[in-house]
């Protein structure tokens, strides 16, 4: 029978069709995967945290150093997958959808995926030990659902001048934009390498800011220009921060605040 009979299109026709209707396979793996979300958002709100990707530009205007690496195609830990360039609210912290209008596109995914269609690799940002989809969401979320550990990946990595964990949540990102814009602002990575200077706080940032230009103006000769912010960020950790954190650290009171 030739290939272009009506008949056999016809079949084929209900075939494809069937693995989009509303009780195909990629329909229910689609509905499964709602629930699941559900079920997040649920413990997500009794743990107080925001159930949806990582905004990669908010942290990357902060944290970002240097022009990206290409690494080249390589597997990627599905796990450390947690944010998006552009799509960060349309799926849960697991990479599940979180909205209906995804369903068209996810369940082709998913029946290409059943029919053992080959795939392209993702491309995505690696910044820090963090990954940020740059394209392939829906191929990152079939996988995540069939729970799969590792996808292949075009990456492209920046320099984070704050260490990122794939334990990041959005509720985390004030803390770590305050620490990254101080850092930005003093150079003290640079300066100051491996030295932790992160605080409890983010406003605390502006006030040891203050700080350190305080000293940088008052600990100068009487006629000359302040220093240069690398010599006065340096003198300032040398002289007053470290002295200082070594005292109360010798003194035991850290005992009574363990966190």
């Amino acid at each position: 029978m030739s290939e272009l009979d009506p008949e056999f299109l016809q079949r084929q026709d209900q075939q494809i069709a069937a693995q989009f209707g509303e009780d195909s396979p990629a329909a229910r793996e689609f509905d499964r995967a709602r629930r699941k979300v559900l079920l997040h958002d649920i413990l997500a709100f009794l743990r107080g945290y925001r159930n949806h990707l990582l905004d990669f530009g908010e942290l990357s205007e902060a944290l970002a150093a240097g022009e990206p690496v290409d690494l080249g195609i390589q597997e990627v830990p599905l796990e450390a997958v947690r944010g998006s360039v552009d799509r960060y609210q349309e799926f849960d912290l697991a990479f599940l959808p979180k909205h209906e209008g995804l369903r068209d596109r996810w369940q082709r995914v998913e029946a290409a995926r059943r029919y053992g269609l080959p795939m392209r690799p993702v491309e995505l940002y690696k910044l820090g030990d963090v990954y940020f989809v740059r394209d392939g969401h829906h191929r990152v979320s079939v996988a995540r659902a069939h729970g799969d550990k590792t996808i292949q990946a075009h990456v492209l990595e920046i320099t984070s001048r704050v260490p990122l964990q794939p334990s990041l949540k959005p509720n985390d990102l004030p803390d770590i934009r305050a620490y990254g814009d101080f850092l930005r602002v003093t150079r003290a990575d640079e300066i100051l390498p491996g030295v932790d200077l992160r605080l409890s706080e983010p406003r605390y940032y502006a006030r040891l800011l203050r700080h350190i230009a305080l000293f940088r103006y008052l600990n100068r000769e009487e006629g000359e220009e302040p220093r240069e912010w690398p010599d006065a960020v340096r003198a300032w950790y040398e002289q007053l921060y470290r002295p200082i954190c070594e005292m109360i650290r010798d003194s035991g009171v850290m005992k009574h605040f363990p966190k």
